[in-house]
């Protein structure tokens, strides 16, 4: 029997040939549970990208880990649900209580290396890969925000013309500008 994040994938459309090749990974990797959590060295994670009503905004949070402004998300940490994982990490990282789902599919996928560092309860973590899936949400611009003071230092709204320029990491600017691409298309 398929797990949920096996059918989110079989209905996933990749567009364009990092899509295409990743979601061959991807697909193959939702088969193992073990690439549900940290224990594998390819595993998956969940991001999201927050817009405001006007669709002019994204909020961003500074990356303490990475140094650099950038998208909300986490491991899931066994859950096959990466819509819901997504949620949790939009509302621990930023403190948003109400979010709306503008799509249930994913608005992009991405196969990401990410250096060894320091975790603040993991200690040193080796290099590896997150198989990531990112949903679109849109939320309250005046909603109350609350940092968490243990991963970011800082969360705000963004323009989004200027969310890309924000980011200090080369390789995420592409993935940025993919997904606000999108955005412009479609929303």
């Amino acid at each position: 029997m398929k797990n949920e994040l096996q059918i989110l994938l079989e209905n996933f459309v990749p567009r364009g040939e990092q899509e295409i090749s990743d979601l061959k990974i991807f697909r193959e990797s939702a088969k193992d549970s073990r690439n549900l959590t940290r224990d594998s060295i390819a595993h998956f994670t969940a991001s999201a990208f927050v817009l405001n009503e006007k669709h002019d905004k994204i909020l961003g949070i500074f990356h303490k880990i990475y140094q650099s402004w950038g998208w909300m998300g986490g491991h899931a940490d066994g859950d096959v649900d990466l819509l819901r994982v997504a949620q949790k990490e939009v509302h621990e990282e930023s403190g948003l209580a109400e979010l709306k789902i503008l799509s249930e599919q994913p608005i992009s996928i991405e196969n990401g290396p990410v250096a060894g560092h320091f975790h603040r309860t993991h200690g040193y973590v080796s290099a590896h890969i997150h198989l990531n899936v990112t949903f679109l949400f849109e939320a309250d611009e005046k909603a109350l925000l609350h940092k968490n003071e243990e991963e970011t230092a800082g969360v705000a709204w963004i323009p989004i013309d200027e969310f890309v320029e924000k980011s200090s990491e080369p390789e995420m600017k592409i993935i940025y500008e993919k997904i606000i691409s999108r955005i412009k298309e479609k929303y």
